[in-house]
């Protein structure tokens, strides 16, 4: 085979699975397998590769991931029920990652050791998937760790609504005061790329920010530095919403915990407080303080007062609050840690740090 083109091999492949077949593809040269199929050998880059029946073949499990949270995909398990990521050897094939079906989710932590110590062995299964059918595997034969998962139909909102209006008014909680939960929503902020103003307690981590494992993986390093407090990756897959792991790091702390639904207090209070800072008279660190942030948001400094916040009445970008903090280190000399800055929101916060260490 000498064409280039990788479209009509996998048009081939998925039109075989429709047929209740697994293809692959034989390298003519060294009897390597490509699977999934692929358009020369990976082996030794030969273009001749010829269709090879493999429905009947069978793996080697060689790794096993847990597929909640971080690692899973929440509308793949809905469909088809709980799963394992899993890396399968195929005899004269490279391993392939793929998803294991019909397995009890409960004893994952004893089939992980259970694959680690015996040869576990899979078999292909083809499954419905939306509009075409795809590939994952089940284990072959009778096993402890077999179950086919009950396929639940999702509640429908006018069946829940009527237990959500019997709910109690949730409390008020103050953000602007509670550090533990701007910490992780800042943590939020910065794994996934977004304003912390997008961000609320009820954020969903999965659906309304990104189902990318590495990005919730970056969220829980900055929590656990910020907080000292430790949040395992299996753990962390249970959790859902912004609330959920700012109640992990509250339990840890000793903190009270608060729901997903409480309402957030008004700003009014602190938007007086900021009033009254702007009027305050200005002294020669504020001053400084303020030409400094002049200087690095490049506006003038008669724009700028105790009460202007940082991000939304200049500018959220990182690096020109970087270069402020190191006017500010130059004039005053006194230190402020970047991951402390985050946690400023106005000029009197920065002021106010400055003080304190004069």
């Amino acid at each position: 085979m000498t064409k280039y083109d990788l479209e009509p091999i996998t048009k081939t492949f998925y039109d075989a699975l429709e047929e209740g077949t697994v293809l692959g593809r034989k390298c003519t040269s060294c009897g390597h397998i490509e699977f999934p199929p692929y358009l020369c050998c990976n082996s030794c880059g030969c273009l001749d590769t010829e269709w090879v029946d493999l429905t009947n073949m069978r793996g080697v499990i060689g790794q096993v991931l847990p597929t909640r949270g971080a690692f899973g995909d929440p509308d793949f398990k809905n469909a088809h029920g709980d799963y394992f990521s899993i890396e399968v050897k195929v005899p004269g094939a490279d391993p392939v990652s793929t998803s294991l079906l019909h397995v009890d989710y409960d004893k994952y932590n004893e089939f992980d050791q259970y694959v680690r110590e015996n040869e576990v062995v899979v078999k292909p299964l083809i499954i419905q998937d939306e509009d075409t059918k795809v590939l994952v595997w089940e284990l072959e034969g009778e096993s402890e760790f077999k179950k086919i998962s009950e396929i639940k139909e999702p509640v429908k909102e006018e069946t829940a609504a009527p237990a959500a209006a019997k709910a109690a008014a949730p409390a008020t909680v103050d953000l602007a005061n509670d550090k533990t939960a701007q910490i992780v929503i800042d943590a939020a902020a910065d794994a996934y790329g977004v304003d912390a103003s997008e961000i609320s307690l009820a954020t969903d981590i999965r659906e309304d920010l990104s189902n990318e494992s590495m990005k919730m993986i970056v969220m829980i390093s900055t929590i656990e530095d910020e907080t000292n407090v430790t949040i395992e990756i299996q753990e962390a897959s249970n959790l859902m919403t912004i609330a959920d792991f700012v109640n992990v790091v509250k339990e840890r702390l000793g903190e009270e915990t608060i729901s997903a639904d409480a309402a957030v207090a008004s700003a009014a209070g602190s938007a007086g407080d900021s009033a009254a800072a702007g009027e305050e008279e200005l002294d020669d660190i504020a001053k400084k303080v303020i030409q400094c942030a002049a200087d690095g948001y490049g506006v003038d400094a008669s724009e700028i007062t105790l009460a202007t916040d940082i991000r939304e009445d200049l500018s959220n970008e990182s690096m020109k609050m970087i270069v402020m903090i190191s006017d500010i280190e130059d004039e005053l000399d006194v230190t402020i840690e970047i991951q402390e800055a985050s946690n400023l929101m106005t000029i009197a916060d920065f002021v106010r740090v400055v003080r304190e260490r004069l």
